[in-house]
């Protein structure tokens, strides 16, 4: 089973001095991303007077996201008994388990080329819709379907899928050498995240412009693009 592993921002988070997570058997890391602070994004949000653009950082929000990681686990169990042992030390962390896959059918683009630029992970923003798995317009899922295609024809597209609502999730956090396991459903909406693409772009402005054209299932979506650690 496939699985998205979001690690949040702690205390430390947003400065990256977080340990990376290292595979373990019935574990396979297919792709980590570690993002820079959120004062490196911009989330842009959608309405009737278009697309409205918001720099970072994101203070106001209790879930800014500090890292990504996409693993093939034999279990959800599996995973969140990898995360227990994480090497943490003395830092804390919150890490969110996701079951991956759009509730619509549309298929997900597995991680598979490697990146020669820049990469940008770009975050899908949950609503009620999305968190009940209400049924998305056909019409609206075949032109997301064919824009992944050409995203990933122009070699833009390195991965990106959807996720299950968090009725299927759990949360681990680690702090002061204690850990506690929450199973979802969560109910901050509007900090729980959809869907993800990564993708490669020469500039902020690049993914920017990708963003801005996507034809979203979401009537008013709202989408958050973070540059990753780079190299």
């Amino acid at each position: 089973m496939r699985y998205v592993i979001l690690r949040k921002a702690g205390p430390h988070g947003e400065a990256g001095l977080f340990p990376p997570l290292s595979p373990v058997p019935g574990i396979v890391l297919h792709e980590s991303a570690e993002l820079q602070p959120s004062a490196a994004g911009v989330r842009i949000s959608f309405s009737d007077k278009g697309p409205q653009q918001t720099p970072g950082p994101f203070t106001e929000s209790k879930q800014v996201v500090a890292g990504l990681s996409i693993v093939e686990a034999d279990s959800q169990q599996t995973a969140i008994d990898w995360l227990r042992d994480a090497p943490v030390g003395d830092a804390e962390a919150e890490f969110e388990i996701r079951e991956t896959g759009c509730a619509g059918g549309l298929p997900g683009i597995d991680p598979s080329a490697a990146a020669t630029k820049p990469r940008f992970l770009i975050l899908v923003k949950a609503d009620a819709a999305t968190e009940a798995e209400a049924p998305s317009d056909p019409a609206r899922l075949a032109a997301m379907a064919r824009r992944n295609d050409e995203g990933v024809k122009a070699g833009l597209l390195l991965s990106g899928d959807g996720l299950r609502s968090t009725a299927r999730s759990t949360r681990v956090k680690l702090a002061g050498g204690r850990t506690s396991v929450m199973d979802g459903p969560f109910a901050e909406a509007k900090e729980l995240v959809a869907g993800y693409w990564l993708i490669q772009a020469d500039s902020l402005d690049e993914a920017i412009a990708w963003v801005r054209r996507y034809p979203y299932a979401q009537e008013r979506p709202e989408v958050e693009i973070r540059p990753v650690v780079w190299p």
